[in-house]
């Protein structure tokens, strides 16, 4: 990748993962602005299930998705992509369907017996009916990486779809028609749908046809079951849902603990620590099909250049953010999420901590699972995610959300220490 297409690449994705990630923080703000924490609660309730089951319905295909059409998109060859985007739809949109009706009959029983908040009841089938669009997005989002768009990928972020749900209801408010939970729960299925038509127009409009000097060979319609595409799946599936942990997981088993108010301070100051990855996660974008492709062809030096590089950049534009955040974190959460507890700010800090380590070793994981390394990457990420989910509830039973933070830490400190290992050793590092 040339100096100028990087740069074109990093600027346009900065501003559409900007977007995104505006998104997050400014749905809890608007929500919390527009009614109260208690409702705030309910939809994070609500977006952390989705999200969950989302890993399922995926279970793997868009990191698959993402590293073998970036090798065939390289190759050119339309036959192969055809079918993996065919298989990847219809077996996700399968495990959907299949979750989403399990929501619609137990949702008595889940309301009652797990969540225990009879406010719940009706949410819940909106976001059922959400699950299989936004599944279908992530998709989408790992096929737009693919074909070297990271800039339209980000859009298909859980925080763009957020800040279109965001938008919905300052319209609502502007028109003055009253604002409940429904309403802003059927704003996050409308988002979900109009981000899912877009992202078909650009995948068929704008790319698909424009593979004219395509290779077209003959082949089935779907994948062979035995090839790598879907033997790799059980390795990403583990993965993702280890990502889920380390990311929504703990929102969601607090959800067991806390009430929603509670929920709703943690998941803002949470989101807002993690938004220190931004440039990061920019990054990744634009080094994820590079990294499957040389290793395709066993460039390991080029694939050690591009990590470093990656790495060093990341934490140079990374680390002035962070040091604004950790000095006047507590000025900052309470203007603008009115969170004045002190154990709220110190959580903040560790969660800006559990953050930077991210950064300071780099994007580990992205690099094993785009070099076909994922099977180390599951057997690592196992092991942790079952300390972490441990610990999380040992922590949230018996200690606080401070104890808690702590964990995060600890184990995602842990598990970057073993992946440093092994990444040593594929890269044979002096």
């Amino acid at each position: 990748m040339n100096k100028n297409t990087f740069l074109s690449k990093l600027i346009l994705s900065s501003f559409s993962k900007l977007f995104s990630s505006v998104g997050l923080i400014t749905f809890n703000i608007i929500i919390i602005y527009y009614t109260n924490k208690d409702t705030l609660g309910i939809l994070t309730l609500g977006i952390s299930l989705v999200t969950f089951l989302s890993i399922f319905c995926k279970f793997g295909l868009n990191h698959a998705t993402l590293r073998l059409s970036s090798i065939f998109f390289e190759k050119k060859d339309l036959i192969k992509i055809n079918q993996i985007i065919l298989t990847a739809l219809i077996l996700s949109g399968i495990i959907s369907l299949f979750l989403s009706f399990l929501i619609f009959y137990f949702e008595q029983e889940l309301a009652i017996n797990i969540y225990k908040n009879e406010d719940v009841k009706g949410v819940l089938k909106i976001f059922a009916i959400s699950l299989p669009f936004f599944t279908f997005i992530q998709i989408q989002k790992s096929l737009l990486k693919s074909f070297k768009l990271p800039a339209l990928a980000n859009f298909s972020d859980i925080g763009s779809i957020l800040f279109l749900g965001s938008i919905m209801v300052i319209f609502f408010q502007i028109i003055e028609i009253n604002l409940n939970i429904y309403r802003i729960s059927l704003f996050f299925l409308v988002s979900c749908l109009i981000t899912f038509s877009i992202n078909n127009f650009i995948l068929f409009n704008t790319v698909i046809s424009n593979f004219n000097n395509f290779e077209k060979r003959g082949g089935d319609f779907f994948l062979e079951f035995n090839n790598s595409f879907l033997k790799s799946l059980r390795d990403y599936f583990s993965i993702d849902f280890v990502n889920y942990v380390l990311v929504w997981g703990s929102i969601f088993i607090c959800t067991f603990f806390y009430d929603v108010t509670t929920i709703a301070s943690f998941s803002s100051t949470f989101w807002l620590a993690y938004s220190i990855l931004f440039f990061p996660l920019v990054l990744n974008s634009i080094f994820a099909p590079d990294y499957a492709i040389d290793s395709f062809e066993n460039k390991k030096q080029s694939l050690k250049i591009s990590f470093y590089k990656n790495r060093n950049i990341s934490l140079l534009i990374t680390l002035p953010f962070f040091l604004i955040l950790f000095v006047f974190g507590d000025f900052v959460i309470s203007t603008i999420f009115e969170i004045n507890d002190s154990n709220f700010i110190n959580i903040f800090r560790i969660l800006l901590l559990n953050s930077l380590l991210r950064i300071i070793f780099g994007p580990q994981v992205l690099f094993l699972n785009m070099t076909d390394k994922q099977n180390i990457v599951r057997r690592i990420t196992i092991s942790i995610a079952i300390l972490q989910v441990f610990l999380i509830f040992y922590a949230a039973s018996y200690y606080n959300l401070l104890v808690l933070s702590y964990v995060f830490i600890l184990t995602n400190l842990l598990k970057h220490l073993i992946l440093y290992k092994e990444l040593k050793k594929y890269l044979k590092i002096i």
